[in-house]
């Protein structure tokens, strides 16, 4: 009797006769029966109109507000037949917060497609249609907590329309919505990420917040296909649910791509500007020594796996073992200058793109965004195409470059496919390690070339990579070869970038160095990881073990001080989009923990503090390209 009653319900529902279920909202331990939870032997119904489909937390004013329109027809869609009315705020002269119908533009969404409009504060420049940008003057979308959606049809009817939170706005066709608001959408710094979505599949649109339910990982540009249940139990920023056979993230696949529980996942998409030169085509062995390099740690107990997306290069077909995750083509247009965070750093284009982001908009998947980090293969950072630094990146962040370009890197001997391809990966897990939150002292910026801080992110071992052992007699070559300005930086080195990739070693330091006084460096102590066979550190450079203890500024900064290793391992973020500051995730006590928090979106502009990068000395480019 009771499934009759559904039975009937549904159909009342889809003749628009009736609205059936509570007023309360749909989320976890709510009072309305969630859309997801109507039983699977109702028959199915079609919504036959274009819907609201998410709406994004939003934490403060400054930053993007988002919500996401999908066309569940069988007939494309064309947004400029539509305009859009939403509760906004007003930057002006006299902020506030203001009732605003937009205009959208001649934008086509496909059957079962989605879109994603955001608040454009930054005036920032279109893209490709992912992301569509609104701004009407100072005005733009926002909300937090309480607020209203409406899409108007050309004749001003409401298609579509829902009011969350303690909103009591009515839509302008008073039948489009009944009963109390939906669930507000959490707004403070502890759970923002989260999103009010109809979770997938829409089977309904009773115009009721029995449609609606509050989720933790929102899923922009995709099916709302995480339950509100799901939970991050390995800390990786993916849900559980998605990393499981069967399971899906805003449609990804992630599980075929490599993601499991309990398995700290890491995924990058890398694309590459359109160009001969070398140094901008990633190597597979490059990509290869990165990948053994994550996937021989744990992190919190879970073991970890890299996960890398060239595209096409390697095979022509999915398949992870060939770094091919499923973009089809990784090849970008051309541009001798790229920035990551200041696109005036570059001052001409022959594209129209300066920085990283006008890139990304228009070539990465926009449900990869919670997920991906992306990397772009570039010429250089410096406005004239010149060799720059060999990569930059955002800190705490999920976007970074490699720049080699110009370095005269090519295959033409072994010894130069070497350095090829241990630069690539050197480089790359050094701007990664930015992304994690990592700097070049560690923690910080400065001091830099740390002898005792074994690690990549320290510039003494970024391009001449780590010795094999840091209590051997070769521990200190790396920094006599900097200490005496030695621009050949392979020749002169043991497991140098110019030996096989397999013997040259790459790492994040486990802070296990003891600090290194520079006013009274003990020669025998090495470099504070013990000392085999003898072997010293010759500070003074005298050619011999000083027993008493000597004065050097060994990282020659200028200051003599007290130099300290960093645990880079045990201090990664990798869960980038879930922070305080992320709109594509909820928040978890470890990011929390260790994140920096900035008022920035990572699904649109999401633009983060970058690390400052320094090119290597004019004598190494010139020994390089000799």
């Amino acid at each position: 009797m009771a499934m009759l009653f559904r039975w009937l319900c549904l159909m009342a529902i889809t003749s628009g006769l009736i609205a059936c279920g509570g007023g309360g909202g749909a989320s976890s331990g709510g009072s309305g029966q969630s859309a997801s939870s109507l039983p699977l032997t109702a028959p199915p119904v079609t919504v036959s109109h274009l819907v609201i489909s998410e709406i994004s937390s939003c934490y403060a004013v400054n930053v993007q507000c988002w919500l996401e329109l999908h066309n569940p027809t069988n007939a494309a869609v064309n947004l400029s037949d539509f305009r859009l009315k939403v509760t906004s705020y007003d930057n002006g002269t006299t902020p506030a917060y203001v009732d605003q119908i937009y205009t959208l533009p001649s934008v086509v969404i496909d059957a079962g497609g989605y879109k994603v409009i955001t608040g454009n504060p930054g005036h920032l420049t279109q893209r490709g249609t992912q992301v569509i940008f609104l701004v009407s003057g100072s005005v733009v979308p926002s909300w937090q907590a309480d607020g209203y959606a409406e899409l108007l049809d050309s004749n001003s009817q409401t298609v579509d329309f829902v009011r969350f939170g303690l909103s009591n706005q009515a839509p302008t066709t008073s039948s489009a919505w009944s009963g109390s608001p939906a669930i507000s959408i959490p707004s403070n710094a502890n759970s923002y990420g989260a999103s009010l979505v109809r979770p997938h599949p829409i089977r309904q649109d009773t115009q009721t917040a029995t449609d609606w339910a509050v989720v933790s990982f929102s899923t922009p540009g995709g099916r709302n296909d995480v339950p509100a249940s799901a939970v991050d139990s390995d800390g990786d920023g993916i849900p559980d649910s998605a990393a499981q056979s069967g399971g899906t993230f805003a449609g990804l696949d992630l599980y075929a791509m490599g993601a499991r529980t309990s398995q700290v996942d890491i995924f990058v998409e890398i694309d590459r500007m359109a160009s001969t030169d070398p140094g901008l085509l990633p190597r597979k062995e490059a990509l290869q020594k990165v990948t053994d390099t994550f996937n021989a740690r744990t992190l919190g107990g879970f073991p970890v796996r890299m996960h890398f997306d060239v595209g096409s290069q390697f095979s022509n077909a999915f398949d992870p073992t060939q770094f091919n995750l499923g973009q089809s083509d990784a090849v970008v247009p051309y541009e001798r200058c790229i920035s990551v965070d200041d696109p005036s750093t570059c001052t001409s284009s022959t594209s129209g793109r300066t920085w990283i982001h006008d890139w990304k908009l228009e070539y990465q998947d926009i449900r990869r965004r919670a997920v991906f980090h992306y990397a772009m293969f570039a010429n250089s950072l410096r406005a004239d195409g010149a060799a720059s630094a060999s990569g930059a990146a955002e800190q705490h962040g999920n976007d970074l470059i490699v720049s080699m370009g110009g370095w005269g890197l090519n295959a033409t001997t072994l010894s130069r496919t070497n350095m090829l391809i241990n630069y690539q990966a050197v480089t790359l897990m050094h701007e990664l390690g930015h992304n994690f939150g990592l700097d070049h002292a560690g923690a910080n910026s400065l001091p830099n070339y740390k002898p005792n801080y074994w690690s990549v992110m320290n510039y003494l071992y970024q391009l001449r990579g780590l010795g094999a052992n840091p209590a051997s007699a070769n521990a200190t070559q790396r920094w006599v070869n900097y200490y005496t300005n030695n621009s050949d930086w392979c020749t002169a080195l043991e497991n140098s970038a110019c030996a096989d990739p397999a013997q040259f070693i790459i790492n994040y330091s486990d802070g296990s160095g003891s600090p290194l006084d520079e006013t009274a460096l003990m020669e025998s102590a090495l470099l504070g990881r013990g000392s085999t066979a003898g072997a010293f550190a010759d500070w003074d450079q005298n050619g011999a073990l000083t027993a008493s203890p000597v004065s050097v500024d060994v990282n020659k900064d200028g200051f003599r001080q007290v130099l300290t290793d960093y645990d880079d391992w045990g201090n990664l973020v990798i869960p980038f989009s879930r922070y305080a500051t992320g709109s594509l995730g909820s928040v978890s006590p470890l990011a929390r923990n260790r994140s920096r928090n900035t008022f920035l979106s990572p699904l649109h502009n999401d633009q983060q503090p970058a690390a400052t990068e320094t090119p290597p000395p004019p004598e190494f480019l010139q020994w390089l390209a000799r």
